[in-house]
């Protein structure tokens, strides 16, 4: 049986809450457990965002029922009004998720059948304490740059691959490539991604580093290196244009990386296609559709060096 980092810190969390508000001398100290539990989330700001929010709305079901408790007294329905007015306001503010905290402490205000500031700062101290802890104890999460970096690297193995088997077929023909890799990259994106927004939700600062935004630019070239496949599978043709480009995807096969070296690929490969057009027209029907289909996977080359241009343009990414 495995036991996760958060079964830990659930379970460290929910004692230490009740030991420390114990210690204090509060009454229904077992309550913190229940607040830490529930602000223990996966990340960092998912849990600070669930203890802001908890105690929020603890702290206005908390005033909000002193109010009505204090005006109408303390029986089952005024407690039932409590309820039709705190909720529209907690929907309101997007505090909802706190609904059950607040309520758990307007029933100890009911079961106690009198509002006091001492009540209150009892209560209010519960609810800081299982926050704080629950915050303290998140604090701490794994480093998965390191994950993320070997994902990085093995997704730009693939498209060097990919891009280099391309331009053998355009080459020298079919050498047998099962194309494996095309299937092994889009579950390494995939992965990439859902590991990116783990770790950017654990920056609590401004995150630069941009994994994220790295793995969709890379997932979207991946879309146009699928687009490419069938038509270089039916080139059969032998001209000179599919030399020239096989050279071409042979160069930028070695230069898959995360500096943005796009520019230079792109200047080139604008160069090749205006040369290509000034050679002699085709002499058959097969040559005419073999050229165009080289022209469209040209085509296809400058999206794909566009976009890794683009996103570094406009995401800053710094990975």
């Amino acid at each position: 049986m495995k036991i996760g980092l958060r079964t830990v810190k659930t379970a460290l969390g929910a004692g230490v809450s009740i030991w420390v508000a114990e210690l204090l001398q509060l009454q229904f100290a077992s309550f913190a457990a229940i607040i830490c539990i529930l602000c223990i989330e996966k990340t960092k700001k998912q849990s600070i965002r669930s203890s802001l929010e908890r105690f929020a709305a603890c702290t206005i079901s908390l005033v909000l029922s002193g109010l009505v408790f204090r005006a109408m007294g303390f029986n089952p329905l005024v407690f039932s009004l409590f309820i039709l007015l705190i909720i529209p306001v907690l929907v309101r503010l997007r505090l909802q998720k706190g609904f059950i905290n607040g309520v758990v402490i307007v029933l100890h205000i009911f079961t106690l059948e009198k509002f006091t500031l001492p009540i209150a700062l009892n209560e209010l101290q519960i609810v800081i304490i299982g926050v704080g802890v629950a915050i303290l104890l998140n604090s701490y999460m794994p480093n998965v740059e390191k994950n993320l970096k070997e994902i990085k690297t093995n997704i730009e193995e693939k498209f060097k691959k990919i891009l280099f088997e391309y331009g053998a077929y355009l080459e020298k023909g079919d050498l047998g490539w099962d194309g494996k890799e095309l299937l092994e990259l889009e579950e390494n994106l995939n992965e990439g991604k859902i590991l990116a927004i783990q770790y950017e939700e654990n920056q609590l600062g401004i995150d630069k580093k941009g994994y994220y935004h790295y793995f969709d630019m890379r997932e979207k070239q991946f879309v146009i290196l699928n687009r490419m496949l069938p038509i270089v599978s039916s080139l059969y043709e032998d001209v000179v244009q599919r030399h020239v480009f096989a050279q071409f995807l042979y160069e930028i096969s070695t230069d898959v990386k995360s500096d943005n070296t796009a520019y230079r690929h792109l200047q080139r490969l604008e160069n090749q296609h205006q040369k290509m057009k000034e050679l002699e027209l085709p002499k058959s029907r097969t040559e005419f559709e073999t050229r165009a289909s080289v022209f469209h996977l040209m085509n296809e080359m400058e999206y794909y060096l566009r976009t890794k241009i683009n996103y570094y343009d406009e995401k800053q990414i710094d990975v």
